[in-house]
């Protein structure tokens, strides 16, 4: 192939996952330091990662053999024009599909990838890290936690836009807080004294009030925690996997009968055109999972084929990936 090898050893958790607290839910079963572990490493991903057509391409002919078999030659559309000095079809044709590639019986593939995720959910996830990295800001490089009973705090803003001239009022007062807490600690009762408590009431602290809904500190159970001990936690509460298949079944059904690519065969000189739906970094950073027990990818998959009903659209060929390191899969749609 054209392209440059693809490693997949080289793709890791570390290197590759932007995901932020939001994903807590899927690590609720391990001991609470693992998890701090895990969540620090997810969150070390270059933005680019998540964009990567040719790497997501890639991932997708190691994961499944009957296009990875079949095709020879494939680039991403800009460059299997540049590279092969040919002339692009006129706008928006010399933009589409993603990929060309062509099969060993010379046939000239066409390729388009889209994402399967939320977009409202993203958006408002990327709002709440806006505001939490503006606190972190605010509270600059923490110092060790010199506390004798609080392992780590959780802290839960409000949605609102935080001032920098706020900043030294917010960690002074925040640091007040965490140490009366501390004081306080021991004289609670002896059966509470392993149990997280809540704090949602601030009226002693008016710029505390002003951004946060709530915190919640936890107990030093082993030993405190002196880095990154001070949190931002998913909201909890429940959540329902019918979002995500929703989203998928959304997306299907309005990808295949998408005008963009009516006429895309013909003025590209494609024999086939593909679609590839890839659940990829963002959807795992940011949405809702699509996974429930006795619910994983390949049951997705067959959801996916039921709602398209043998009907693709614009689109000869329909593929669901799961584009995670260690965790690929792909299965043909129609």
């Amino acid at each position: 192939m054209s392209s440059e090898p693809f490693d997949p050893n080289a793709i890791t958790v570390e290197g590759i996952f932007r995901a932020k607290l939001a994903r807590r839910q899927r690590l609720a079963k391990l001991p609470f330091e693992q998890k701090l572990e895990i969540v620090k490493k997810l969150q070390q991903v270059p933005i680019a990662a998540m964009r990567n057509e040719k790497l997501i391409f890639a991932s997708f002919l190691e994961a499944d053999p009957e296009p990875g078999d079949e095709i020879v030659d494939w680039d991403v559309v800009e460059d299997w024009y540049a590279k092969r000095g040919l002339e692009p079809p006129a706008a928006p044709f010399d933009k589409r599909p993603d990929i060309i590639a062509v099969t060993k019986s010379r046939r000239k593939i066409g390729v388009e990838l889209k994402s399967w995720v939320n977009r409202e959910q993203i958006t408002e996830a990327r709002k709440q890290e806006r505001i939490q990295e503006n606190i972190q800001k605010a509270l600059g490089e923490l110092p060790p936690n010199k506390t004798e009973q609080i392992g780590c705090v959780w802290l839960d803003p409000k949605q609102v836009r935080f001032d920098g001239r706020d900043a030294a009022a917010f960690r002074e007062q925040l640091f007040q807080l965490i140490n009366e807490v501390d004081e306080e600690w021991s004289e609670k009762p002896a059966s509470r004294q392993n149990s997280f408590e809540d704090r949602r009431d601030f009226s002693r602290f008016s710029v505390l009030k002003k951004y946060l809904k709530g915190a919640r500190f936890h107990p030093a159970t082993r030993s405190p925690l002196n880095h990154g001990w001070i949190l931002f936690p998913s909201p909890g509460g429940h959540y329902s996997p019918n979002e995500m298949r929703e989203t998928l079944k959304t997306a299907l059904l309005a990808h295949r009968s998408d005008k963009k690519y009516k006429g895309l065969r013909t003025n590209v000189g494609l024999d086939e055109v593909y679609l590839l739906v890839h659940y990829d970094f963002k959807a795992f950073a940011y949405n809702t999972p699509f996974d429930a027990p006795g619910f994983g990818f390949e049951h997705a998959a067959e959801f996916a084929a039921r709602v398209l009903d043998d009907s693709g659209g614009y689109f000869d060929r329909i593929y669901l990936f799961h584009f995670l390191s260690g965790q690929e899969e792909a299965y043909r749609l129609l």
